[in-house]
Order: C-alpha cells, then structure tokens, then sequence
C-alpha cells in the first residue's frame, strides 16, 4: 500500500482523526472463535427476524438489495419494540466478547489523540482499557456533555458519534434519529463539524457504500478549500468515475489494497504505524 508522506506527517502530529468504520470490526471474533460482528447487510437481517409485523417485508427487501440500508432500517426500526432491540444489541455486540482485530491493534499502535467512529461496539474502547493506551482515554459518546473538556486534556478521546451498546435506546441506526440528534445535541455535532474543518480525516473500515458514511459525507462539511487532502482507505474496486466524484466534492485521496484482501491491508497498517513511530522518532518535537 502506498501511505503518502504527508499524512504519514499528519498522524505523527497528532493533526490526524481516525474514523474508523464498521469494516475495523469485522476482522474481530468473539471469544469462542464462532462469531464476528455483522455486517450493515446481516446485521439488518437479523433485526428483520424480530419483526412481528411483515408487512412491509418486500419493501424493506428491496431497500436492502439496493443497499439503500438507512431506508430499510427506518421501517424495521418502527416494527420492533425498544425492549427487543436492546436484547439484540447486547446479544449481537456484547454477549460474545469479542476480541480487538488487526486493525484495532494497528490503530493503538499509531497512537492518534482522536479517534471518532459511528460503530456501537465497545471492542475498541475495551482494547485500551487493558492497559494498552499507555496515556489514557476517555470515551464521548454524542448525549454526553464534556467532549470540549476532553479535546483540551492530554487523554486520548475515542467519539462515539452514533451512540454505543452501554445505552441502545440512544443508537442511531436510521436517517430520521440521525437527524433528530443532530438538531437535539447540535453543539456536539458543531464540535465534529469543527474538528472535520480543522484536522485531517482518516477514513478506515468504510465502504462509500455504507449508510454511516453517507450521512458523515453529506452533513460535515469536509470539502473547505484546503492543500491537504483527506484519506479513504478502501479496495481497488471503485470506479474511477466514483472516485473522481468524492474526491472532487469532499477532497478525499484514495489508499487501495487488493480487493477484499484483508491480510494485505493488515500488513499496509503495521507498515503505516511503524513509519509514523519512526517519524515521531526522528522529529521528537511533533
């Protein structure tokens, strides 16, 4: 994989969010070796088997053949009680324990003061709880008030944008909760808006297909006049055409790894840390 210089500069700086998306998590298993994390396709699947109410089956059906997820989940979400949702999430996210991936390592490693994700899980959060996050953490979940008093402590910050297990009645899973949260806790998201303005964002474990990204690219403004680019990781699938579209509107450079080889984007990442530690080490004043 072919890691620019510049956001190389920009991690070992600190300058650098990771965002990291639902593909960090995937690569995870539980810890009786039989589970990962679902995916937006089956983890919508799974919620569809609680319905009591099918009726609007083939509607939801078809949204999700055309990926049109956040459509989907706005009629399953009104089809399942509170109660069995939140039984689903602990029993799909937290009951099976599941174990940090290579990815979770190699972001540790790289050591960012901030890292933002719109996944629910806690595996990332228990990784550093461990001990491994050598200058503490703090976790800023969207509802909590002292994410401004985080930024400003020498701690790293883990934001929760999309809510976390530790509360399901607060996850946002469709359009319409993303909305009404971002109207609800607006000088929350004024902060995301801000750190999107000010620093450089690494997109890692998305797809331009998955509906978090989707909301994040089209109510941040990340595509403000600026020399430096943000970076999306992703398999050398897009098409050109695609690519040429995001980074013209959003100002993304694209890093790619064979498609769908994931040992490869392990190894990219291991290669990226070890180069950002060596920055640090050559240049011990950033």
């Amino acid at each position: 994989m072919n890691w620019p210089k510049a956001l190389i500069t920009e991690l070992a700086s600190r300058r650098c969010i990771v965002f990291l998306g639902s593909g960090a998590s995937a690569g995870c298993v539980s810890q009786d070796n039989m589970k990962s994390p679902p995916i937006w396709s089956a983890f919508l699947q799974s919620l569809i088997n609680l319905m009591a109410d099918k009726t609007d089956l083939p509607t939801i059906l078809d949204y999700k053949q055309k990926e049109k997820y956040l459509d989907a989940a706005e009629i399953i979400k009104k089809n399942i009680s509170p109660a069995d949702f939140s039984a689903f999430i602990r029993e799909e996210l937290v009951t099976p324990r599941y174990k940090p991936s290579k990815i979770h390592e190699s972001i540790l490693d790289i050591d960012p003061k901030i890292i933002i994700t719109t996944n629910y899980d806690d595996i990332y959060d228990s990784f550093c709880r461990t001990g491994a996050a050598h200058e503490g953490y703090n976790v800023s979940k969207y509802y909590d008030s002292h994410i401004i008093s985080d930024l400003r402590s020498p701690v790293r910050l883990i934001i929760k944008a999309h809510g976390c297990i530790s509360d399901a009645s607060q996850i946002v899973l469709t359009k319409s909760e993303y909305f009404r949260v971002r109207q609800k806790y607006a000088s929350f998201y004024k902060v995301l808006d801000s750190l999107f303005l000010t620093h450089t964002i690494l997109f890692l474990g998305y797809s331009l297909t998955d509906p978090d990204i989707q909301l994040v690219l089209e109510n941040v403004n990340i595509a403000a006049p600026s020399a430096h680019p943000h970076y999306f990781v992703t398999g050398n699938n897009i098409n050109p055409a695609i690519k040429l579209a995001n980074k013209s509107a959003y100002n993304i450079e694209f890093i790619e790894y064979l498609a769908g080889n994931f040992e490869e984007l392990n190894e990219g990442l291991i290669e990226l840390s070890e180069n950002v530690k060596e920055h640090r080490l050559s240049n011990p004043s950033v």
